[in-house]
């Protein structure tokens, strides 16, 4: 059930703060900012993200990221179920790759 928890979570986690530059940096630089993660494992993120999810869902996740978790909490209601099952497969795999949520 923990990891049920973590998709929100790391949505929240990437945005909490803006970044800048193309998407991938954008999520980088959000997750660093938070400061619960070091560069190395929001690299892994980022790459995850950009790997797992499609096109689509991995610029609105980099828009959050760019926005903050206000648009955090809009996009996450906004996602289609096919979207939804997209980040959370997304967000286990980077949970367990990444050791996010340890």
């Amino acid at each position: 059930m923990k990891l049920i928890h973590i998709a929100p979570a790391s949505l929240l986690f990437i945005a909490a703060c803006g970044g800048g530059g193309n998407d991938k940096q954008a999520i980088v630089d959000a997750c660093v900012a938070d400061g619960s993660s070091d560069q190395a494992t929001c690299e892994c993120m980022a790459d995850a993200a950009e790997k797992n999810l499609d096109g689509k869902l991995f610029s609105m996740l980099a828009d959050a990221a760019r926005d903050g978790s206000e648009a955090t909490e809009e996009i996450m209601g906004d996602l289609t179920p096919e979207q939804q099952t997209q980040f959370m497969s997304f967000a286990m795999q980077a949970a367990m790759t990444c050791g996010m949520g340890e």
